[in-house]
Order: structure tokens, then C-alpha cells, then sequence
């Protein structure tokens, strides 16, 4: 299962959703930093995948979201903080 909102390593993509969306999907609309996600019945925003997202966000809100790495396995905070030091 997909969280709600992640960053991606691997792609450096950040999803940040907005509100939950419906049964009906989303229609996705390109912008020079990423996508805007529209739920399809209501209209509404429902999320923003933004690329290069460590030079476009933050650096705190990177390290905020949730991992999301190889074939959607999710890695928590929490998963970070267990793995020993190398």
C-alpha cells in the first residue's frame, strides 16, 4: 500500500497528497516541476508529485516524508532509526 504522501530516493519525486481522492481516479496535468493530481469526479486537487524534489523542497520536509524505495516497500522514520550506524 501507497502512503498518503512520500519521497522517493530513486526518482528524487516527492508526493504530496492533498485530500484523500475517490473511487474515480485522477487526471494529472504537467507542470515544469512535476504534476498536479485532479480527482476525476470532483475536480479537485488531490495531490502534487514534484521532481527533483531534493532541490525543489526543503530539506526538512524531505527528511519528513515517509521513504518509498524499490517496489513500494515503505521505510519509515522509525526503520531509519533502527538500522545500526555503518
Amino acid at each position: 500500500m501507497k502512503p498518503e504522501s512520500y519521497y522517493s530516493p530513486e526518482g528524487d519525486i516527492a508526493y504530496i497528497q492533498v485530500r484523500p481522492q475517490r473511487a474515480g481516479g485522477v487526471r494529472s496535468e504537467e507542470e515544469s516541476w512535476g504534476l498536479r493530481d485532479y480527482d476525476r469526479d470532483t475536480g479537485e486537487l488531490v495531490g502534487l508529485e514534484i521532481w527533483d524534489a531534493s532541490k525543489a523542497l526543503p530539506g526538512e520536509v524531505i527528511e519528513a516524508l515517509p521513504r518509498l524505495e524499490g517496489r513500494g516497500t515503505v521505510i519509515t522514520q522509525a526503520d531509519l532509526a533502527k538500522q545500526p550506524s555503518a
